[in-house]
């Protein structure tokens, strides 16, 4: 990967950008032997409001992975609207209500997008959409991308390219996103959480270490108390408290992995005023002392456990 500096930016100058825009289909006269299949990749820019399809009027068993190199979509899942710019993606799986088309206010829309069936396609990216939600910001994680983009390159330049050779990419696209999934600092596309609620979280994960009360979350949020903790509930599935347990337990984790501090140093570390309860706790989020985490015992360690309601 090449890198060149423009007006103090950084750009990345992919695979795919040594090659021409285009699309290329896959048809298989063979049954779906394959547990993952390219069916379409391609490197579009659209200016034409015409430009609009729906999860519900073009069949199913396949997913649509759709990556906005500039310009800006929109997607519409269920009665959420999500705005695609620059260095996010979604993730569709097809038949769902979903929709997505270029909006009245976007002159273009440009991505890179795959589309691909089987079973393993559907259940992985079926997970990966439940973990990281159907909009994922890459500004910071582009190694899925990279992965798309030489995807392109290879297949622009070798359209005969062996089917197996392609789904060990698409293999590597799924472990890719699946590592993004289990990784520390990931950006969710969130238009659908109130601002008071992101600040709230904002404030959580900046500051788990110290003593947070109820009164010093809802100040972030700008709500009354009983306003806020009825609207974090809500939108996070989590009571306040709760979920500074959460991002607690999960530095903890990261701390038991990576580092060799004691369970005492980890618990400080980590907002927990006593060793005692901060172990009950762990058990409680992980199924395991801090001890057995860290040693593999009954739950393997993770470069990252991110604990999910």
């Amino acid at each position: 990967m090449i890198t060149y500096f423009r007006k103090d930016e950084t750009i990345l100058l992919l695979p795919h950008e040594d090659c021409e825009r285009s699309s290329f289909g896959f048809k298989y006269l063979s049954p779906a032997g394959l547990p993952i299949r390219l069916i379409n990749i391609g490197w579009d820019r659209v200016t034409s409001a015409d430009y609009r399809w729906n999860g519900l009027k073009r069949g199913g068993g396949f997913v649509i992975f759709q990556y906005t190199l500039s310009g800006k979509g929109v997607l519409r899942d269920g009665t959420t609207l999500y705005s695609l710019s620059k260095d996010s993606a979604f993730i569709t799986v097809v038949p769902s209500d979903t929709e997505y088309y270029l909006p009245e206010d976007s002159d273009e829309w440009e991505f890179l997008y795959v589309v691909v069936n089987g079973a393993d396609a559907v259940n992985h990216f079926t997970e990966i959409q439940k973990k990281l939600g159907s909009v994922i910001s890459f500004r910071d994680h582009p190694e899925p991308l990279m992965v798309v983009s030489k995807l392109y390159a290879d297949v622009f330049h070798n359209p005969q390219l062996d089917k197996f050779a392609v789904s060990a990419v698409l293999y590597e696209l799924l472990m890719s996103l699946h590592q993004l999934a289990e990784g520390r600092d990931i950006v969710r596309a969130t238009e659908d959480m109130p601002a008071s609620i992101r600040a709230a979280i904002k404030l959580l994960k900046s500051h788990y270490a110290q003593d947070l009360s109820i009164d010093d979350m809802a100040d972030a949020a700008g709500l009354t108390k009983y306003h806020f903790c009825r609207q974090f509930l809500k939108k996070t599935g989590l009571k306040p408290n709760q979920y500074l347990r959460k991002i607690r337990v999960e530095q903890a984790a990261w701390l038991l992995r990576h580092t060799e501090k004691t369970v005492e140093a980890v618990a400080k570390e980590t907002g927990f005023e006593y060793a005692n309860y901060f172990i009950k706790v762990f058990r409680s989020f992980v199924g395991a002392t801090p001890n057995e985490y860290r040693l593999g015992k009954k739950v393997d360690p993770v470069y990252f456990l991110r604990i999910e309601q």
